[in-house]
């Protein structure tokens, strides 16, 4: 039975990182969509390609908070909210749900907003800030 959801999460995991590869992520909507996803999923190859050089050490620590979790995303939309100090700053609605030990939780993506950068040429995720409301 274990393994039969073991196999079912991988298989969930996979067709998100499939859809991540489809979404554009050369704009600030698009991988920021792409490094949620990759958070959901614990891909820490995906999450530091997403993120600016300054950021790419909490690309892992964020890869790694959902590992041991069952995590999905529930209806995520993001839009471009504006700018702030050269960063082009994301804001999503959604939630991220996660079990682990049998407890289920519920992470609000419009609590924080993303910070974005262009970097080499591509667009980064460059940190959070804690979202107006």
């Amino acid at each position: 039975m274990l393994r039969k959801s073991i196999l079912i999460i991988i298989a969930v995991l996979a067709l998100i990182l499939v859809a991540c590869g489809n979404q554009q992520t050369d704009s600030p909507v698009g991988v920021v969509q792409s490094y949620i996803a990759g958070r959901v999923a614990s891909d820490s190859a995906l999450l530091v390609s997403l993120s600016c050089k300054d950021q790419e050490s909490q690309a892992q620590t964020d890869a790694d908070s959902f590992k041991s979790m069952k995590a999905s995303i529930d209806s995520m939309s993001c839009n471009q909210a504006g700018t702030d100090s050269g960063f082009t700053i994301v804001a999503c609605q959604g939630k991220v749900l996660t079990t682990y030990a049998g407890e289920s939780r519920t992470w609000n993506l419009g609590d924080r907003n993303f910070k974005t950068i262009q970097e080499d040429g591509k667009w980064k995720v460059c940190g959070t800030t804690t979202a107006n409301k």
